[in-house]
């Protein structure tokens, strides 16, 4: 389909940029996924260079936005706070019981605390 384009307008559309469009398709349960991968890294692993403010991945040397390197640390970290405290909670649950099922008579025995 062509589009005529009045003279007085032609110096306004020169101005116009298209812009890329990239191509989505939805997953069974609803998910967006792009069909084009604008990465090939998931910049893991830092090099940090604290003086400068500089962030580089180790795997393929791109230099990174602080701010995400920052951020991706933050939740690492938070990650780990949770797992240690979900493992702690697990442990007192277990230090509280006194018998358990055994597997092959299906009666209750006791846990030995040695």
């Amino acid at each position: 389909m062509k589009i005529e384009i009045p003279p007085d307008q032609a110096p306004i559309l020169a101005e116009v940029h298209e812009l890329p469009v990239k191509k989505y398709r939805l997953t069974d349960n609803g998910r967006v996924l792009s069909e084009e991968r604008s990465y090939k890294c998931m910049h893991r692993r830092f090099t940090i260079d604290d003086r400068l403010g500089h962030v580089e991945c180790r795997d393929c040397k791109e230099k990174l936005n602080p701010m995400h390197a920052l951020t991706m640390l933050a939740r690492q970290e938070t990650q780990y706070h949770e797992l240690h405290e979900r493992y702690q909670d697990e442990l007192k649950r277990l230090a509280e019981r006194s018998k358990t099922k055994c597997e092959h008579c299906q009666k209750m025995t006791r846990i030995s605390k040695s």
